[in-house]
C-alpha cells in the first residue's frame, strides 16, 4: 500500500511538472488620467491577461514550478473611449544566475505603440492561425520574444524557434491595420526587432548574448576573473554583427545590462582587457558614456 502511494506521488508531481506553465508574469494595468465611468474594466483587464499569459502553454517543452521564467508587464493607458485602447508597454523578463540568489535582466523594453480592441469580461483567446484580437496577438508576440531571449541565454542559438514564432504573429498581424508591426522607419518597432534577432548576418550578436549568460555570469561565482573576461569577449564578438542590421538588438542589450556592466566591471578582480572593454563600450553604447566612465 505505501509503495502503490509512493508511485502515485510520483506520478502527481511529474503531471504537474509537465503542466507548469513557462511564464511567471505580473501584470499591471495603469490608466493615469483617464476619466472613464467604469474603471473596473482596467482591473478586469489586468487579470484576464495575468491568466492569459500565466496559465497558458506556450511551448512543447517542459518546465518546473521553479523554472519558470519571470517577466513583468506595465501597461499605460493613453487613450481609452468606446472600448478602443491606445497604450505604453513597457516589458522587462529576468533570468537566474548559476550558483546565486541574483537574477539578471534579460530585457528591458518599450512599445509606445500599443492599440486594441477589448470589451469587459471578453475571453481573450489567442490563435495564430487567425489573428482576430491585437490584444493577445501583442502580448503573445512578446511572450515568444521573452522565451527566446532565455533560451538564447542557455543555448546557443536555442531561443530561434521563438524568435521564428514572433516573426509569424508579426507578419500576420501587420495586415490588421494596427501600429507598431510594420517596420516605417521608426527606429523601433515589433517587424524591426524581430527581423535583426532572425537576420543570419547577426549570429555573432547570439554568440555574445550566451557567452555573456552562459560563460560569463554563471561563472562568476566559481571563477570571477575569468567570466569577467568572457563578458569582455561579448563586446568583441558585438563588433562583428552587420551595424547597420543590428543597431536596435544591440542598443536593447545594453539598455537592459549596462547598470550589470558597471558593478561587474568596477569590482572584483581586473582584467588584462579592461580598457579595452571601456573603449568597445565607448563605441557601441555611447548613450552610457557617464556609466562607462566608472569602468575606466
Amino acid at each position: 500500500m505505501k509503495l502503490r502511494s509512493y508511485f502515485s506521488l510520483i506520478v502527481f508531481i511529474s503531471v504537474l511538472s509537465v503542466r507548469a506553465q513557462e511564464i511567471s508574469a505580473t501584470v499591471v494595468v495603469s490608466a493615469p488620467g483617464i476619466n472613464a465611468v467604469n474603471r473596473s474594466v482596467f482591473s478586469t483587464l489586468e487579470r484576464s491577461l495575468t491568466e492569459f499569459i500565466n496559465t497558458r502553454k506556450w511551448t512543447g517543452k517542459v518546465f518546473k514550478k521553479e523554472e519558470r521564467i519571470k517577466a513583468n508587464f506595465y501597461l499605460v493607458v493613453r487613450e481609452y473611449q468606446d472600448n478602443r485602447f491606445k497604450c505604453e508597454l513597457n516589458v522587462s523578463a529576468f533570468r537566474p544566475v548559476y550558483n546565486s540568489s541574483y537574477e539578471t535582466n534579460l530585457l528591458s523594453i518599450s512599445d509606445k505603440q500599443v492599440e486594441f480592441e477589448y470589451l469587459e469580461y471578453q475571453t481573450l483567446d489567442f490563435n495564430p492561425d487567425n489573428l482576430n484580437n491585437n490584444l493577445t496577438a501583442v502580448f503573445a508576440f512578446y511572450v515568444y520574444m521573452i522565451l527566446g531571449y532565455d533560451f538564447d541565454s542557455f543555448k546557443l542559438n536555442a531561443g530561434r524557434e521563438f524568435f521564428q514564432k514572433a516573426k509569424e504573429i508579426q507578419v500576420t498581424a501587420s495586415g490588421q491595420g494596427y501600429p507598431g508591426w510594420d517596420d516605417k522607419g521608426k527606429f523601433f518597432s515589433r517587424a524591426r526587432w524581430v527581423n535583426q534577432l532572425l537576420a543570419s548576418s547577426n549570429i555573432m550578436f547570439h554568440k555574445a548574448f550566451y557567452t555573456y549568460h552562459r560563460q560569463g555570469l554563471d561563472l562568476m561565482a566559481d571563477d570571477p576573473k575569468k567570466a569577467k573576461t568572457h563578458i569582455i569577449r561579448t563586446f568583441q564578438y558585438l563588433q562583428n554583427p552587420d551595424k547597420k542590421n543590428a543597431d536596435l538588438i544591440i542598443k536593447l542589450f545594453y539598455d537592459a545590462k549596462s547598470d550589470e556592466i558597471v558593478n561587474i566591471l568596477s569590482g572584483g578582480p581586473e582584467t588584462l582587457n579592461q580598457k579595452l572593454a571601456y573603449d568597445l563600450l565607448m563605441e557601441q553604447a555611447p548613450m552610457y558614456r557617464m556609466k562607462w566612465e566608472k569602468i575606466k
